[in-house]
């Protein structure tokens, strides 16, 4: 059986994907609020940056969301992603 940190911790990755707000993504999945706040201040602060300045995204189990993005920089450089939400892929235009 999966432990509770574990368990909020990949209900949070689905929230980051569901383009829901917290408070709504909290009443669709009959989860109390302040326990996902809690749980999603310890996964905050369990993620950090690695030292080669990669930054892991982890996309959520959910089939609400598949997007798909194509970013063309000036220099050449092409950027294909999928399956992510927009925060993550402004993350990942700021690295």
């Amino acid at each position: 059986e999966m432990d509770k940190q574990a368990y909020m911790f990949e209900l949070i990755q689905e929230w980051e994907v569901s383009g829901l707000s917290k408070k709504d993504f909290c009443h669709h999945h009959g989860i109390i609020r302040s326990n996902f706040y809690y749980w999603f201040k310890k996964w905050k602060n369990s993620k950090s940056e690695a030292s080669d300045g990669f930054v892991e995204i982890t996309p959520g189990k959910t089939d609400s969301f598949h997007a798909h993005y194509r970013l063309k920089y000036p220099n050449g450089v092409q950027l294909e992603v999928s399956g992510i939400g927009l925060n993550q892929l402004a993350a990942l235009v700021n690295l």
